[in-house]
């Protein structure tokens, strides 16, 4: 918007500098106003240049009064806040607006109240001693005042925004920031057929190279290049679309499955490679020593299992599903070890696991050896289920929401505290297309109830282009959002082979379709992130065709989120709007936690459950079972079924 300023046109000559034979004007603390009566603007340039000119103060001058208490703003910058080409971003900037509100006695906080957001972190926080990464990420949650707080106040803050919104306050998510600055994975980087997979640690980390001999002290290390081949091998096994001749099968993985079991495998390998006298405490088998093997050997299980079980403290089913992929590895006919003998000639003595005469028996017969292995793997799971514990509440971090008599109202006021704290389009164009985009990734969670591979991989076809066959998204295994001229609305379609449960009932091999509805603005937001957020995020990138993208910078590879960086995407949306911080009033729900998409599943199975009591209803909102919902996502407690319960009985008496 253009605005005439009286920037050129100083209120007297003798204010420009420099000027030979005047007395400069003096310095008032609080100068006199022109005039007492205005019409007070929203806009931050409108009011900065209203107040300087009831004030009879040009930039020059309003520098020279903040100089001499001590903020130091050139008068460049205060020109460019006047005109509104720039705007406060930074902590010595936000000081001096306190200055410039106390010299024209202006209560505090009334510039700051019009400056729009940016989307980003306030610069300029005095945080000593901290990585740049750190500062990054606690800046965005520090009071604009943080500098002029206490050190003691200073400190509190940071414990609490290091606690409950950096790691999450669960006992599980401490042990968890633990276990990621212990690195001990095998790392495998192979190709079968369309699938590419890439294991470090439990999160993330780099690794180390060492000699082909040497144990694993610590961090992770990129497999040697027979166990690569051997992991190769069982991929195309478990994921080819036909098993070679000869071989035999029960079930296909994934690309998700497949790339969580590299990852549990790699774990294990990790941890019988890591140095018994390092941190990892592991079994020390060389790095060329290991095979696939070894999982014959129940010696080399039970000391996986003690291990496992004195790093955590407790079995967990964990432990169970890695002891049933054993067994199923093993299995008489299917198992993958038990057709493949010739892995038995890898075979090395372990000190303390395997020997040589266990070696030659096992050379001798393989197949007694799995059958034994595949007994020792059912019993073993069996006795571990019986003891194993559930080491976190999968409902912890959105306890305050899941507590609240309507779950979806509450979550909804995040995507509201989003649109609220919305950046400007025209100055700040990035961060915009960045809050559009964490809007619509959460409503489209809350109406869709999908879970995070369906969401994060669907398509988009631009209104008014012909839509993606069925048979091809069922070839690619996605979904797409695609307008539907005869319900004239945005329509999620996604073939049910696309689904992690596509063999559940709830489908009966029909596509799953839900017309967005547009409320709350929805339609609003999709067409906006269409035509300018998401081609201003993909830049000149390649464009992966998915609705949702990441922010493309000088080192992005892909504009296509994967299943980590989704999660991080959400967790981060939710730490910037969800988290009520009451340092800065930021924030939506008081008590929320990090977490990522999946809990969205429990919001809306608690949430109908809450209204109706039905389990099968509740089942329709995440596209599974009653009995999935009532084992795993639903969290409908005594208390809630007897408030239900009692509002149908009180109605009786309220008709009497």
């Amino acid at each position: 918007m253009s605005r005439t300023v009286s920037e050129n046109q100083p209120s007297s000559i003798s204010d420009q500098p420099g000027r030979p034979g005047r007395k400069p004007k003096a310095i008032e603390d609080k100068p006199k106003p022109l005039w007492t009566e205005w019409t007070d603007p929203d806009d931050f340039a409108e009011a900065l240049d209203l107040h300087m000119q009831r004030h009879g103060d040009s930039a020059y001058h309003l520098h020279k009064a903040l100089a001499a208490k001590g903020a130091t703003v050139n008068v460049t910058t205060l020109r460019m806040w006047r005109l509104g080409s720039k705007a406060p971003n930074d902590a010595p900037s936000l000081r001096a607006l306190g200055r410039i509100e106390a010299r024209y006695d202006l209560p505090p906080g009334y510039f700051r109240a019009k400056i729009p957001p940016s989307g980003r972190a306030m610069a300029n926080h005095r945080l000593p001693g901290l990585t740049t990464a750190e500062r990054r990420r606690l800046a965005w949650h520090l009071p604009d005042n943080f500098n002029q707080l206490s050190p003691a106040k200073r400190e509190e803050i940071l414990d609490w925004v290091r606690t409950v919104v950096v790691s999450g306050s669960t006992e599980y998510r401490r042990y968890q920031a633990a276990a990621m600055r212990q690195r001990f994975a095998v790392r495998f980087a192979g190709t079968c057929g369309d699938y590419t997979v890439a294991v470090e640690d439990e999160l993330e980390g780099g690794f180390d190279l060492p000699e082909p001999d040497a144990e694993l002290t610590a961090g992770t290390v990129a497999a040697p290049p027979a166990l690569e081949q051997e992991m190769a091998s069982l991929l195309a096994f478990k994921t080819a679309a036909l098993t070679s001749r000869g071989l035999q099968r029960s079930g296909v993985w994934g690309s998700e499955t497949a790339s969580q079991k590299v990852e549990h495998l790699g774990l294990m390998f990790g941890a019988l490679a890591a140095a018994p006298s390092g941190e990892i405490a592991g079994a020390g088998v060389s790095l060329s020593k290991l095979t696939f093997a070894m999982l014959v050997f129940p010696a080399v299980w039970d000391w996986y299992l003690q291990w496992r079980q004195g790093r955590r403290g407790f079995y967990t089913q964990w432990e169970v599903e890695m002891l049933m992929l054993g067994a199923a590895l093993t299995r008489r006919e299917t198992g993958w070890i038990r057709q493949t003998p010739g892995l038995a000639q890898r075979l090395k003595p372990v000190s303390g696991l395997i020997s040589q005469t266990e070696i030659d028996a096992v050379r001798a017969d393989w197949d007694a050896a799995c059958d034994e292995m595949h007994r020792h793997a059912l019993h073993r799971a069996k006795e571990v289920a019986r003891i194993a514990r559930v080491h976190r509440d999968p409902f912890e971090p959105i306890l305050a929401i899941l507590e609240s008599d309507s779950p979806l109202a509450s979550y909804r006021q995040i995507t509201e505290e989003i649109l609220a704290r919305a950046p400007s389009v025209r100055r700040y164009p990035v961060p915009a297309a960045e809050a559009c985009r964490a809007f619509l990734m959460l409503r489209f969670g809350l109406h869709l109830g999908v879970r995070q591979k369906n969401l994060r991989q669907l398509l988009i076809c631009e209104r008014g282009a012909s839509a993606s066959s069925e048979r091809r998204l069922e070839t690619l295994k996605c979904g797409e959002l695609r307008w539907n001229d005869r319900e004239g609305g945005w329509e999620a379609f996604i073939p049910a082979v696309a689904f992690k449960n596509a063999g559940s009932s709830y489908f009966g091999r029909q596509p799953f379709r839900l017309v967005l509805p547009d409320l709350g603005g929805l339609y609003d937001q999709i067409n906006a992130y269409l035509r300018t957020h998401r081609p201003r995020l993909l830049s000149r990138a390649p464009d992966p065709g998915t609705f949702f993208i990441k922010t493309m910078k000088a080192t992005s590879k892909s504009a296509a989120y994967d299943q980590n960086t989704f999660y991080e995407a959400w967790r981060l949306a939710i730490q910037r709007y969800g988290i009520f911080n009451p340092y800065t009033g930021r924030g939506a729900i008081a008590g929320l936690l990090p977490h990522g998409p999946h809990n969205v599943r429990d919001v809306l199975a608690t949430h109908i459950l809450k209204k109706t009591g039905s389990y099968e209803q509740a089942s329709y909102a995440i596209q599974d079972t009653a009995e999935t919902v009532a084992k795993h996502y639903g969290r409908f407690l005594p208390k809630d079924k007897a408030a239900l319960a009692a509002k149908i009985l009180n109605k009786a008496w309220e008709d009497a």
